[in-house]
């Protein structure tokens, strides 16, 4: 499977039509869930299909191993997550996960790394080991913390590397007294600018060198962190990638909706663009799949993340349902 770029879709109730705007860090953090497994004996089998059966095992999650739920609405039973330690995406028995609960908010700030020398290693594993480095995290790298229960390591999200993992708390920071409201996290914005375009950057700070995308008045992005006075933090599923903009050419504010499929027959094509056209067919979705809608703004193609394909594109919204 090719790794989800989005850092966390926040998951709705199905029948709530109408969008909603998280108002609170309690809100915000609910719509990313850590959960920690918890077995008796044996592991938690990470499948690739809502069934026990051998033949689907693609990993073995023991207890204490953490997952990140990406969707609830599956097969009954059965939660579709993402598992730092294989780094891979599966259906595991929600009987066998808790909830994680941390000594420090999630998503209501930004916590910094610091470093004399050389990088902070982003670990598969909550231990001092070489071969579970997965990432190098450098002094002024930012991260969110899902888990702070261990007294060294820290589970957390890294956005520059976009991906979870465990790094020595010991190296992480939290400015006083900066305003680090991530009330907005998760949201989406339109970019709207009245000529050319917006340019994506991998700094804040306006330079032609930094620029890593040009956004242009209609594209979407999602926020990441807006505590800076002007340049916000953002995914771009334009660009499947993260990177700066001036908060000042973005517009709008709708969290997302969980909606479902209905087809009387055949499927329902994700594409790539806005248009009936067999080239941009990027996937199939089925009656009962569900989709996270980004954009509804147009009367027939609506912008919609598929958690079952890990993908983003557009879907005909007449044949999109509250359930």
């Amino acid at each position: 499977m090719t790794k989800m770029k989005k850092i966390c879709i926040p998951v709705l109730a199905a029948a709530a039509l109408a969008f909603s705007v998280p108002g609170t860090t309690q809100e915000a953090e609910a719509s990313c869930n850590t959960y920690r497994v918890n077995v008796a004996t044996g592991y938690l089998a990470l499948r690739t299909d809502t069934s026990y059966n051998s033949g689907n095992e693609i990993g073995e999650l023991y207890s204490g191993d953490l997952v990140e739920v990406m969707d609830y609405t599956g097969a009954t039973g059965y939660w579709y997550v993402y598992s730092p330690k294989y780094d891979d995406f599966g259906y595991v028995n929600n009987d066998y996960l808790d909830s994680v609960t941390s000594s420090v908010s999630s998503y209501d700030t930004m916590w910094t790394v610091s470093v004399s020398t050389g990088y902070l290693a982003l670990r598969n594993a909550p231990e001092y080991d070489a071969s579970n480095e997965i990432g190098e995290l450098y002094s002024g790298d930012t991260v969110w913390v899902s888990d702070s229960s261990n007294s060294q390591y820290w589970y957390v999200y890294s956005p520059k590397l976009d991906g979870y993992g465990y790094v020595n708390q010991e190296y992480l920071y939290r400015e006083e007294g900066l305003d680090t409201d991530s009330s907005y996290f998760g949201e989406v914005r339109t970019v709207s600018v009245a000529k050319g375009y917006l340019a994506l950057r991998n700094m804040k700070a306006y330079d032609a060198s930094n620029e890593i995308g040009e956004l242009y008045s209609g594209d979407t992005v999602q926020l990441l962190d807006t505590s800076d006075s002007q340049y916000w933090y953002v995914y771009s599923p334009k660009y499947d990638t993260n990177g700066f903009v001036n908060k000042d050419y973005l517009v709008g504010g709708n969290a997302y909706a969980t909606l479902y499929v209905k087809v009387p027959t055949g499927y329902l094509a994700l594409r790539s663009a806005m248009g009936y056209d067999a080239a941009n067919e990027i996937g199939e979705l089925n009656t009962g799949d569900t989709v996270v809608v980004i954009d509804s703004s147009s009367d027939k193609y609506w912008y919609v993340y598929s958690p079952r394909l890990m993908k983003y594109g557009y879907a005909d919204c007449n044949y999109i349902f509250c359930n």
